[in-house]
């Protein structure tokens, strides 16, 4: 079972990404992980870290196909009071590419 191996990376990196998200408002943000630091987690031979976590009002819309490093990131952003204030009323999704570029996009939701 892998969940949870990623968690502490995660956090090592929260700062970084309260002030990713807000700016993702505005414009996509983006920052590339070490392969290496990845890797030190997951060392399994052409593991695939690659994900799309699609947020909407704080919840994950899909997930069911999103492996347990995206559930990880998930799971700090919404333990972090700040960001899980942020997500509340916005449509996040954050994508992790084959070369460990992890991706950003935010926009509020238009009440209805």
């Amino acid at each position: 079972m892998t969940d949870g191996k990623f968690l502490t990376l995660w956090t090592k990196y929260l700062p970084a990404f309260r002030i990713m998200l807000k700016k993702a408002v505005n414009e996509e943000q983006k920052i590339t992980l070490s392969k290496m630091e990845l890797q030190s987690i997951d060392n399994r031979k052409n593991v695939n870290f690659s994900f799309d976590l699609e947020i909407l009002n704080g919840k994950v819309e899909n997930s069911m196909a999103v492996p347990a490093m995206g559930k990880d990131l998930f799971s700090v952003l919404n333990g972090d009071q700040l960001v899980r204030n942020f997500m509340h009323d916005k449509r996040i999704t954050i994508q992790m590419s084959r070369a460990s570029l992890l991706t950003f996009n935010a926009s509020d939701l238009i009440p209805t």
